[in-house]
């Protein structure tokens, strides 16, 4: 781990207070690699200050510099065998109940990352477009589908961004001032997503992201719905599908004239073709 090769090297220089924030680095590796200077200071009574100056201490220009590379190291040596790995060793006999704890201790905790007004904003703007566009590459690209779905199913007009390079600029070609784009990406930032949230945000769109930990990004969404998930080994996507169905529901609570009565229609072609 960064940090502790960095207090190792650089331990002799550090204070009190630099060795409280040291602990908490240490104790959180995961979600401390993301957090502001703020939101590792405040609960321990500090100042941002003091994260700064312990940056200082092991050897960086400032906290953000710090940050970023706790952040590198923490995805380096996060790959795929590693988090199954972990899970597997602090759940060697059960693995059900193992997963199935990790689950509902991330479902639980989601109210507090993602408040119901911030699904009540986006689904009024999701409402309010003239097309939904929807980004998500991996594993994430299950949750574009399933809004894509969902979406139809309201009425409303949304496209799947898919594909390389040139299929994905073909697909904005069309995008217009008053639409959305609607961004998941988890962990590390497709290379792909800083280019989509430019073209959206300079026609004239509305962009928003839901994620777990990528909460500094060039450009910047205008909202991020942002939650963990799961433990810090395998990490699953019930937390944000969470969040997907939410906002469907919230939008469905929303314009219920046409989402409903869309959802009347499509039962009775259903109908149809049971006959």
């Amino acid at each position: 781990m960064l940090i502790t090769q960095l207090v190792k090297a650089r331990g002799d220089r550090l204070t009190a207070t630099d060795r409280r924030l040291v602990a908490v680095l240490q104790a959180q590796p995961a979600e401390a690699a993301f957090w502001y200077a703020a939101e590792l200071t405040e609960p321990l009574g500090l100042h941002q200050s003091a994260a700064t100056r312990m940056a200082q201490r092991l050897g960086f220009d400032g906290y953000p510099q710090l940050r970023d590379a706790l952040r590198q190291d923490y995805l380096a040596g996060d790959g795929p065998s590693q988090r199954v790995r972990g899970l597997l060793e602090r759940h060697p006999d059960d693995v059900l109940r193992g997963f199935v704890d990790d689950e509902v201790a991330a479902l639980s905790a989601l109210p507090q990352h993602v408040a119901q007004a911030e699904l009540d904003d986006l689904a009024a703007q999701i409402v309010a477009a003239g097309h939904v566009y929807l980004f998500a590459q991996g594993n994430a690209a299950v949750l574009a589908d399933l809004l894509a779905r969902r979406l139809r199913r309201f009425g409303m007009r949304s496209t799947v961004l898919t594909g390389a390079d040139r299929e994905l600029a073909e697909r904005l070609s069309a995008l217009q001032p008053g639409d959305l784009l609607l961004a998941c990406a988890f962990r590390r930032v497709p290379s792909a997503l800083a280019p989509v949230l430019e073209i959206a945000a300079s026609g004239g769109a509305f962009t928003a992201l839901i994620t777990d930990t990528l909460l500094t990004l060039s450009p910047q969404p205008d909202v991020i719905l942002a939650a963990p998930r799961g433990g810090d080994d395998y990490l699953s996507l019930t937390v944000p599908m969470a969040i997907a169905n939410a906002l469907v529901l919230t939008i469905a609570r929303q314009a219920p004239e046409q989402s409903i009565g869309s959802l009347d229609h499509l039962g009775a072609l259903l109908e149809r073709f049971a006959r």
